[in-house]
């Protein structure tokens, strides 16, 4: 039993998209931490239920517009894998008002595997349009993005069919005095069939997978 979960979990990892992103830039000094709970939903014993996932990252603003971020997936690393991802927030347009805005982040998520001595990384690239609204300057965003999959054959010598995941996500976040609140949902993989494979992922038009995440963050060091 334990092993049919640790493969389940660990078969998500590659469609969680679970990344520490940066959705608008942070002023120059100014740093966030993050936590990040939630994931893709399956069919596990006939019900659906979200894998859960878990990450925590940190970011901190470089410059006007510009961003790094970091995050290390803590489920992950309870099943033998080291996984990490580094990216960067860039600041393509911004309205004079910092109401409205697009932020384009390219990155690199890295998975190492303790047990097989694996190691894997993908190149990732997402655009998100961000929207402030209301006195607490709370936040609504959408993104489209993709991982990229390096490696030409799977697991026994297959075939790699699929180059890239593409995902797209709609965020809100709740913004208060000191700490935020975000519940975001996202569509992974809409262009793969999620029939007869090993996990019995829930997705619309069965295709890809339908996932849930729930974050908290709080900003401090501004100078």
């Amino acid at each position: 039993m334990y092993r049919y979960i640790a493969l389940l979990v660990v078969s998500t990892f590659l469609m969680s998209c679970n990344s520490t992103r940066v959705v608008k830039t942070l002023d120059k000094g100014e740093q966030q931490i993050t936590g990040s709970f939630g994931g893709p939903a399956i069919i596990f014993g006939g019900a659906p239920i979200p894998i859960p996932l878990s990450s925590v990252g940190y970011a901190v603003g470089l410059d006007t517009g510009l961003t790094f971020a970091g995050g290390v997936h803590t489920t992950s690393l309870l099943f033998g894998n080291a996984e990490v991802d580094l990216n960067m927030g860039i600041n393509a347009f911004k309205t004079k008002s910092n109401k409205f805005g697009i932020t384009v982040s390219p990155g690199l998520h890295m998975i190492y595997g303790f047990n097989g001595g694996d190691f894997s990384i993908y190149p990732q690239l997402e655009g998100i349009a961000w929207k402030e609204y209301g006195n607490k300057n709370n936040l609504i965003f959408g993104g489209l993005g993709t991982w990229v999959e390096l490696d030409r054959e799977k697991a026994y010598g297959e075939v790699q069919e699929h180059e890239l995941m593409p995902y797209i996500t709609l965020r809100h976040q709740f913004t208060g005095q000191k700490w935020n609140f975000q519940l975001e949902a996202r569509y992974i993989g809409f262009t793969y069939p999620n029939e007869n494979i090993v996990v019995d992922y829930l997705g619309p038009f069965s295709t890809g997978t339908s996932g849930v995440y729930f974050g908290i963050s709080r900003k401090f060091g501004k100078k």
